[in-house]
């Protein structure tokens, strides 16, 4: 083998090793997504998968609605109005999916599933 064949075929195995250690970093992450991706300024409901963070506890208010927090992955915690109760098997789950829009300090979900 020549000495620039050799080097071509160590850089296709280094940039695939670098493509496989990306993918498993982000894989890891549990299938969270980010809140940075939502237009404040849109209605529009939209899916997102984010840990619930049990610890910070349920808030539930007057219209028969709960507050409650939840992590994306970046590491933002955000405050999450849901417009009924919350229910009580996802209350074990780590990561769920709300669907709803962003209001900038706070997250409106209409719904929210199991992941």
């Amino acid at each position: 083998m020549t000495k620039r064949l050799k080097i071509i075929i160590i850089s296709i195995v280094a940039l695939f090793l670098i493509y496989l250690g990306y993918s498993v970093y982000f894989t890891a992450r549990e299938g969270t997504e980010t809140f940075g991706n939502f237009d404040p300024n849109s209605t529009a409901n939209k899916n997102i998968k984010v840990e619930l963070l049990i610890e910070k506890g349920f808030t539930s208010s007057p219209d028969g609605g709960v507050s409650f927090f939840v992590k994306d992955r970046s590491g933002i915690i955000k405050k999450v109005n849901l417009g009924k109760e919350f229910p009580e098997e996802l209350k074990k789950e780590g990561i769920i999916t709300l669907s709803g829009h962003s209001h900038g300090d706070y997250f409106h979900a209409v719904e929210v599933s199991e992941d």
